[in-house]
């Protein structure tokens, strides 16, 4: 039984064909019936659907997908820029879905500039898209976090870890905005405080989107609460003025210093 989720992309995919006058191939729709259930022989048909009719940019994305999935993060990312190349109508946002795709990939593998650099690209096409924009500005948090804050990279994996070790509350609803199960994203059900033998830890008890199913997320409190209410992050200041600095990780820590800071206006500053 397909999923509503399966439904809609489903429903959007079809839109998009007919406005576009570009019939792809039945292995493209057996894809789609498989792709919840048989990833397998889904990515068979959609690489079938690929060599039939190469300019339907559906096939890609969807072989994207399922590289991500297999952990192929290259196989991905050229799937996802194929998908946004012959995406030239972008109905139904089907070309913003590649981008957002894409660039979780790059943050994914920490590769924060190519990340910025398609991130700012799909910005400057669609600034009022919400994901494209939560996807700028995270690969900026990021960045400072990990590379001027000591944040462990691999917390940039979206499968979720026994604890985390972080430095501030906002690091904390970093990670959750990333992690997920099966492609399922979590929702935060309650928070509380616990004292354990390796010291304080906040724990969330969340829930995830669909199946509803019951998951924690423990993160080792790496701060004194007694002199630092939100958490103590390194200063930002020398960051944000340091022009050897990439503008990704300046950004991210405007945003920390102010979290009203305007993207578009501060990166537009520090390209002139």
């Amino acid at each position: 039984m397909k999923t509503r989720h399966l439904l809609l992309t489903t429903l959007l995919l079809l839109q998009s064909i007919r406005a576009i006058c570009q019939e792809p191939p039945t292995e493209f729709f057996n894809g789609l019936d498989l792709y919840k259930t048989d990833m397998h022989s889904a990515k068979i048909d959609f690489l079938e659907a690929v060599e039939k009719v190469p300019q339907f940019h559906g096939s890609y994305h969807f072989l994207g997908v399922i590289y991500l999935t297999e952990q192929q993060p290259d196989s991905a990312i050229w799937y996802f820029k194929k998908a946004i190349l012959l995406n030239t109508g972008n109905v139904n946002h089907t070309k913003e879905m590649s981008y957002v795709r894409l660039i979780d990939t790059y943050i994914i593998q920490k590769d924060f500039q190519n990340g910025f650099s398609q991130a700012w690209e799909a910005f400057q096409q669609y600034p009022d898209n919400r994901s494209v924009k939560a996807q700028l500005r995270d690969l900026c948090l990021w960045a400072f976090y990990i590379n001027d804050d000591h944040l462990d990279p691999s917390y940039l994996s979206h499968d979720p870890k026994d604890k985390y070790v972080v430095n501030s509350i906002a690091e904390e609803y970093l990670i959750l905005r990333n992690l997920n199960v099966n492609g399922e994203y979590l929702q935060t059900v309650s928070q509380a405080l616990a004292e354990r033998k390796d010291g304080p830890f906040d724990v969330f008890k969340c829930t995830l989107a669909v199946s509803k199913k019951e998951v924690e997320v423990d993160f080792k409190i790496n701060w004194d609460m007694n002199k630092y209410f939100g958490g103590k992050t390194e200063p930002q200041r020398p960051v944000i003025d340091d022009a050897n600095k990439p503008i990704y990780e300046r950004i991210g820590a405007m945003l920390i210093a102010d979290d009203k800071t305007d993207i578009k206006t501060a990166v537009e500053k520090l390209l002139k």
